[in-house]
């Protein structure tokens, strides 16, 4: 009688484990037309960097909008500054670190920079010579 119930219970579990294997074999088969899910090992650690503070600047006919605009931000947090130009110019951002982004003619152009030390920080354009705004970046 103990025998009997040893092998019943080895052909349970081998039967548990034949019928698991092909429903799973099942469902990869039924599953192969969608496509593969990219798997990205660490992106969970990396972190997306939003801007926090943006700026959209206009020069055309020779006039620049804005002009000393006010605006404020955080120090590590990202600037986003989006020009449309009909002239090549250059932005510096005195800062620390310094940033300097040369400017084309076309529209949304997008620079983008952080700020590492508190305090007032211009953004101006060179060939202009007009400080387009002033951040206050905070700690």
């Amino acid at each position: 009688m103990r025998r009997v119930v040893v092998v019943g219970l080895a052909v349970l579990a081998l039967a548990g484990c034949a019928q698991a294997e092909p429903e799973t074999e099942a469902t990869l088969e039924r599953d192969s037309s969608a496509p593969a899910p990219s798997i990205s090992v660490g992106a969970a650690n990396i972190p997306r960097i939003t801007p926090t503070t943006t700026l959209d600047v206009s020069i055309a006919g020779g006039e620049v909008t804005p002009v000393d605009q006010r605006l404020e931000g955080r120090v590590g947090e990202e600037i986003l500054v989006t020009v449309s130009s009909d002239a090549e110019d250059e932005i510096h951002v005195h800062s620390v670190p310094e940033h300097s982004f040369p400017v084309a003619v076309g529209d949304d152009q997008q620079f983008r920079f952080t700020v590492d030390v508190p305090g007032s920080v211009d953004i101006e354009l060179h060939e202009a010579d007009v400080t387009v705004a002033t951040v206050l970046v905070r700690s």
